[in-house]
């Protein structure tokens, strides 16, 4: 294949057991893709409703590499692991030759093009999120960049329901981690945090927004030929039985 891909079909798995984000996320990227890019939203038929601890992330893991598998099987041309937690994303990087993009990983490297510093304002139970996020961090190699993480604090599943009290508390949160922790880019750290830019202007700070960070990623990754390495997520030996 040679030049840029003319049409890029990306598959994007929303990797919990509810429709209920795919539209709100279609409608969230739509606004952002190339005009060459057709964007399918997917969830997964079984799994949590929502990822909030490390339990929910290895119950969807596998669903998720499933799905992941299927649009590689179907032509897609990329992934997008549409979770922060980047659930099963090292897996489907070794079962997949297309590439395949998580939403953690995509922000933060976003994030520290951007600035020395940034800090993640997350969703769901505080404790759960803040450790679970900062192991990832130290998995990519950016602990050090971090500022600080923080959350807003409202079940995953009242995000939407309650978007003026979550915007309300994501900029009171990101103010702290800016003013308090020396942050000097804010990163949302869930992928059903579907903030919209004017929403959160009065920050005086990027705001790096996951969903569409791993979309822009993929594109790119799709545009230049580029996929994960094979030395570094070697193809997985299929196991005795195991279906093709």
């Amino acid at each position: 294949m040679e030049g840029k891909v003319r049409k890029k079909r990306i598959r994007i798995v929303v990797p919990v057991s509810t429709d209920e984000w795919n539209a709100p996320v279609r409608n969230l990227l739509e606004g952002y893709k190339d005009a060459n890019t057709e964007i399918d939203i997917v969830n997964i038929k079984d799994g949590p409703k929502a990822i909030e601890c490390c339990y929910d992330e290895v119950f969807a893991a596998t669903f998720l590499v499933r799905e992941a598998e299927r649009a590689e099987q179907e032509g897609y041309h990329g992934v997008i692991d549409y979770c922060f937690d980047d659930p099963g994303l090292r897996a489907a990087k070794e079962r997949l030759e297309i590439p395949i993009v998580g939403l953690c990983e995509a922000s933060v490297h976003f994030a520290t093009l951007l600035g020395t510093a940034f800090s993640i304002i997350s969703a769901g139970p505080p404790d759960c999120a803040f450790t679970d996020i900062k192991d990832r961090l130290r998995l990519y190699g950016f602990a050090n960049e971090c500022a600080s993480v923080r959350s807003v604090a409202l079940p995953i599943q009242q995000l939407e329901k309650g978007k003026q009290i979550q915007v309300e508390r994501l900029l009171t949160e990101a103010t702290k981690a800016i003013e308090e922790d020396g942050a000097d880019t804010i990163v949302l750290g869930c992928g059903s945090m579907l903030v919209q830019t004017e929403e959160i202007q009065a920050l005086v700070a990027p705001v790096v927004v996951p969903g569409i960070a791993a979309l822009k990623l993929c594109e790119d990754l799709i545009d230049m030929q580029l996929s994960q390495s094979k030395r570094a997520f070697c193809i997985p030996r299929r196991q005795s039985g195991e279906q093709a």
